[in-house]
């Protein structure tokens, strides 16, 4: 950077201690922020309120000739702002379930106006909560295990309601869903699958 001349001349001269913690943040921030930057397809909008925060980087940015300073005014906020239709917000919200992003994949699901993938993406997010909790809080993990069971039963996601009962020790409440899941497979081997 000397060698470029990309250091002010008025920076100070000393530097803080090292802060393991604070050297921890930065770089998840530093690696969320290469993120950003290497998958954006257009534009890239950094907003920041707090000058002094941004200052560095963006002077940084500046003497590269990356960066443009606009004002933001309504006209700038509204050409940003693109509608998605249901059909993307649910295409999104399923790619992000498969990426076990649960709690993106709800509020997906939701502007989707897709109640059934909105409530089974909570509950699958719920269950890998209550898997986490297991070991250091046993009793909230049964809670939101147990709510997690209540809403696939709902939604008729009957045998993973039965694998969160099983779980709770429940065992007679798994067996109905198990006994149930028996019942539509052979229906289902009655009506369609024995042409006779």
């Amino acid at each position: 950077m000397k060698e470029q001349d990309m250091l002010d001349a008025t920076s100070p001269k000393s530097f803080p201690t090292f802060s393991e913690t604070k050297h921890s943040i930065l770089c998840s921030e530093l690696k969320q922020l290469y993120v950003a930057i290497t998958r954006t397809r257009q534009r890239l909008w950094i907003c920041e309120n707090i000058d002094e925060l941004s200052k560095p980087m963006f002077d940084y940015w500046k003497t590269l000739c990356l960066v443009q300073v606009k004002q933001l005014d309504d006209s700038l906020a509204q050409a940003m702002q693109v509608v998605s239709s249901p059909e993307e917000w649910k295409s999104r919200g399923i790619k992000l379930f498969w990426e076990n992003n649960y709690e993106m994949a709800t509020m997906c699901f939701e502007r989707a106006g897709d109640t059934m993938w909105e409530k089974r993406a909570k509950a699958t997010g719920l269950k890998a909560s209550a898997d986490r909790l297991r070991g250091s809080n046993p009793e909230m993990s049964s809670t939101v295990l147990r709510e997690a069971a209540e809403i696939f039963d709902s939604i008729g996601r009957t045998e993973s309601a039965a694998e969160c009962f099983c779980d709770l020790g429940e065992y007679e409440r798994a067996g109905i869903c198990f006994f149930l899941i028996f019942i539509k497979v052979e229906f289902i081997w009655k009506n369609v699958g024995n042409p006779s």
